[in-house]
């Protein structure tokens, strides 16, 4: 007997998919009542994430003279789908009778408004923080709310940005990261600091600006200096690592902050299981980058971390100061300092914290209530779209 199809989708992603965006692969992967397809310009680490459901777009004849021209002629900030490209968007679409189009981030929405202008299907862009930042302009914004039938956004922080750029607060819908819980979690015990054992800590992120890394380090500083032992482990990569490095090493501690490189899923919830407390004291940049919820963050509470973090974008989310773990203001490596002594002092609460940190992620955060919230999105914007034609008739 044969079952009937599902509908399909279609999934725009820029580049299919960059190390640092394993929660779009979860999402993608976890679509259960929906076929669903993925489009790309690029299609990168296919070991990493693998899917078989991916198109990837030619290239247009003579794409550096189209970039030339829109950088250094016309001085766009970016470079919009080309025709060539569009037609293939279009042709893929139609082939694959696809009812929506969810296009990931909105600073690459904004590349295919020529697209979406043209496209009647239902349509969806989902925010993630970055794509949020001054680098889309106020007349592409506009553009997008004309020609998107809902947005999606992490966190209620970013909806309130959303809403102060000018978007109706009936097409907004949070749809939150969802983690995978692992099956066991460390053991929920309080830590002691000694010279044999120092306090271990860790912070696990692409090493940018909004994550605070040099907060983390200037923290661990002052507590050295305060006769706390301590480690700091920082996972990741990015354009940051060499000013860490050297920061480390000008605060004194080079020897007690260790650069693991970028870690598996795997490694990095094996290495949460070997740490004390997980860090995350992010911050908004001079440009408006900020965060949704950060995922390792949300992956150290499903482990069982109590963690230490900042009253920034939609972290208090996630994290309740005194329930889960501390938060304190951006950049403030005192307070960072001062909230890490505070849980070694608070030996007795360290368990609770511990447990409220896997339990919180457990109610709110789990990949299944993420993706039945995302489907049921999908499906609301697909009668939007009927709604839009019924309308035009």
């Amino acid at each position: 007997m044969k079952h009937p199809r599902k509908p399909a989708i279609v999934s725009y992603c820029h580049t299919f998919l960059n190390p640092e965006m394993l929660h779009v692969y979860r999402q993608i992967t976890g679509i259960r009542g929906f076929e669903n397809w993925v489009v790309t310009r690029k299609q990168v680490c296919r070991d990493r994430f693998p899917y078989d459901r991916v198109s990837v777009l030619r290239p247009p004849p003579l794409r550096f003279l189209r970039r030339f021209y829109y950088q250094r002629i016309k001085r766009e900030a970016r470079v919009p789908l080309s025709g060539h490209e569009i037609g293939q968007l279009e042709h893929f679409a139609e082939e694959k009778d696809a009812r929506l189009i969810h296009v990931y981030f909105g600073t690459h929405a904004a590349r295919l408004l020529p697209y979406l202008r043209r496209e009647s299907r239902a349509k969806i862009v989902s925010f993630h923080g970055a794509d949020l930042s001054d680098d889309l302009s106020a007349s592409e914004f506009n553009e997008l709310v004309a020609h998107t039938d809902l947005f999606l956004c992490r966190s209620q922080s970013l909806r309130e940005v959303l809403l102060e750029k000018g978007a109706s607060p009936d097409r907004i819908r949070l749809n939150p990261t969802g983690i995978p819980l692992p099956a066991t979690t460390r053991p929920f015990l309080a830590p002691a600091a000694s010279a044999q054992q120092p306090l271990r800590l860790l912070q696990a992120c692409r090493f940018i600006g909004k994550k605070g890394l040099d907060t983390a380090i200037r923290g661990t500083a002052l507590l050295h200096r305060q006769g706390v032992p301590v480690q700091l482990t920082l996972a990741g990569e990015g354009p940051e690592r060499p000013v860490l490095e050297a920061l480390a090493k000008a605060e004194g501690i080079g020897e007690w902050v260790r650069f693991t490189g970028f870690l598996s899923s795997a490694e990095l919830e094996d290495i949460m299981r070997e740490h004390d407390l997980f860090l995350h004291p992010s911050r908004t940049t001079d440009t408006g980058d900020r965060e949704g919820i950060p995922n390792s963050l949300l992956e150290a509470m499903a482990c069982g971390l109590p963690v230490v973090a900042t009253r920034h974008s939609g972290i208090p989310e996630a994290v309740t100061d005194g329930v889960e773990g501390r938060l304190l203001d951006e950049a403030d490596p005192a307070s960072l300092a001062s909230a890490v002594g505070s849980l070694l002092e608070e030996r007795t609460r360290y368990p609770e914290m511990a447990a409220a940190a896997r339990r919180r992620v457990e109610q709110n955060f789990s990949v299944p209530s993420c993706i039945e919230k995302l489907e049921t999105a999908y499906g609301e914007a697909i009668e939007r779209a009927a709604a839009r034609f019924r309308d035009a008739r």
